[in-house]
């Protein structure tokens, strides 16, 4: 198998990894990738001029900015949510302090009785 090859095959198992949220194991093959990749510009500096290897190296680029995408998606989706459980607390005590200004109930098995309760009066 040719350094490109082996490249290719990495960039499938990272793929992979990213898609089943292995974030150590993708940052591992990635790791390992890369350095095939300055290992294959060292022994082979004009490897970029030969038209197959190019377009081979082009598809490399884009499964990576793809990669890329997905993992920024992902980042976005996961500070949301770690701002939401940031914020849960100060929601918990927020509802708490409502439910005691407005009589509160005793709890929620018991709150429709007391709306029953109440309701006939």
């Amino acid at each position: 198998m040719s350094l490109i090859d082996e490249i290719m095959a990495l960039t499938t198992v990272i793929e992979e990894r990213v898609a089943k949220a292995d974030w150590a194991g993708a940052t591992d093959i990635d790791l390992e990738r890369r350095e095939l990749l300055r290992e294959l510009f060292a022994t082979r500096p004009d490897v970029a001029k030969d038209d197959k290897t190019r377009g081979i190296l082009e598809q490399l680029r884009a499964r990576t900015d793809n990669t890329s995408a997905a993992l920024n998606d992902t980042r976005r989706a996961l500070t949301t949510a770690a701002r939401q459980l940031q914020l849960a607390p100060g929601i918990v005590r927020a509802y708490e302090r409502n439910n005691a200004l407005a009589g509160g109930y005793r709890d929620t098995v018991s709150g429709p009785a007391r709306l029953t309760e109440t309701a006939g009066k």
